[in-house]
Order: C-alpha cells, then sequence, then structure tokens
C-alpha cells in the first residue's frame, strides 16, 4: 500500500475536525503497514513528520496490521467492522499497543486521520 504520508500530514493540519480532536495531543504513533513502519510525530495537535520508522525508537503507540487489512479500512466504503479502527481491532486483524490512556483519550483524533487516510488513498 503506498500512501503520500506528506500530503497525510497537509491534509491532517488543515482538517478542523482532526485539530479540534488532537488539540494538547503529544505522541509518536508507528503505524505498521504489513512489512513497512512509519513514524507518526504529533506535536500540539500537530502531525508535524510523518516518516519511514527507522530502529527501534521509542513511542507512545502502535497500531498494526497486514497490508491487505490495511487496505480494506481504506477503502471508500469500506466493509462492515472496517469503517473504524476499534471494530477493526475486535473483528478483524488490526492490533493496538502502547499508551491505553492517549489511545482512548485521542481516539477521535485517530478516528478523522484515518479518515483522512482514506481520502489521501483515494486522491
Amino acid at each position: 500500500m503506498l500512501l503520500d504520508f506528506s500530503k497525510l500530514a497537509q491534509s491532517a493540519n488543515a482538517d478542523g475536525e482532526f485539530t479540534l480532536h488532537a488539540r494538547f495531543w503529544n505522541a509518536v504513533v508507528k503505524l505498521r503497514i504489513g512489512a513497512a513502519s512509519y513514524r507518526l510525530d504529533i506535536r500540539n495537535g500537530t502531525l508535524t513528520q510523518c516518516t519511514p520508522w527507522l530502529g527501534t525508537i521509542a513511542c507512545d503507540l502502535v497500531i498494526e496490521a497486514a497490508d491487505d487489512e490495511w487496505e480494506r479500512l481504506l477503502e471508500p466504503m469500506p466493509k462492515p467492522f472496517y469503517q473504524d479502527l476499534y471494530a477493526a481491532t475486535i473483528h478483524h486483524g488490526f492490533s493496538v499497543a502502547g499508551d491505553t490512556l492517549n489511545y482512548c483519550a485521542y481516539y477521535p483524533a485517530l478516528r478523522r486521520l484515518v479518515e483522512l487516510m482514506r481520502e489521501v488513498h483515494h486522491g
């Protein structure tokens, strides 16, 4: 799966819903998409960096799944239980690990980020 992460950062930072839900959020999020991993740095609600993950740097949250699972989650009209990250972790092959308080507090921002990933993925 190819995703333009620089476009994702621009979209997220220009999106009123994301910035509202992400305000005060400071985290390093690792997205593992199949064999590839990406680092999302969020500082005071701004997505400051989206880069390939290098090394074994500590992070606050890890969201991972196989390539085909991400493809299903990012479809323009996802099938049941792929519409939402939480449902995908319960019913499909997604896992979320790390700071659960951070995950819960900023889940609306993560949900919006997934929606923005869909938009960027399908242009």
